[in-house]
């Protein structure tokens, strides 16, 4: 729990979480706090390479969250939006470390590590900055310091929503 940690300010903000089945939860961000939360490490760098981080963050596992609607499966994917309009989409097996991870100091590509997706409130110690994607940001995370390409990391989440593939044509419904 979030007990006395860098949240000194009211943040009006919700998340809305989408199951497979429809079924939908909305979250408030205090409610979130009441989370059971992670600290670890996480970092990326920019498509011209400019490395932030690694930084010590604090979130909710993903995980955590999808099992509030039904939780994901092999053949779902997760469409993430954010509050700017921007939305990504991630199959399971990425959600799951199935992601290229690159060594801080030479971006080297580096075999996986155990690497974690989480929504984070909190880097370094502090809420999150307006500019880092105050008040949720998705991150990857990785206890040996690992870094990510950095459209991993998106800003301003404020909707995931599982949806499932059909055989068919692997379109998402």
């Amino acid at each position: 729990m979030w007990v006395g940690r860098g949240q000194t300010e009211s943040v009006e903000w919700e998340l809305t979480l989408t199951g497979r089945e429809g079924q939908q939860l909305t979250l408030s961000y205090e409610e979130l706090l009441s989370l059971s939360d992670v600290e670890t490490t996480g970092g990326f760098f920019s498509s011209v390479g400019v490395v932030y981080g690694p930084y010590t963050v604090r979130g909710i596992r993903l995980e955590t969250l999808l099992d509030l609607v039904g939780g994901i499966t092999p053949s779902d994917v997760l469409l993430v939006a954010a509050s700017d309009g921007y939305s990504a989409v991630f199959d399971y097996r990425q959600l799951h470390g199935e992601i290229d991870t690159f060594e801080t100091g030479t971006l080297r590509l580096v075999p996986q590590g155990a690497i974690e997706f989480l929504l984070i409130v909190e880097q370094d110690g502090a809420p999150l900055a307006e500019s880092d994607g105050k008040p949720l940001r998705l991150a990857v995370t990785s206890p040996d310091g690992l870094l990510t390409e950095g459209h991993w990391w998106v800003k301003w989440v404020n909707h995931l929503e599982v949806r499932t593939l059909t055989q068919a044509n692997g379109a998402a419904r």
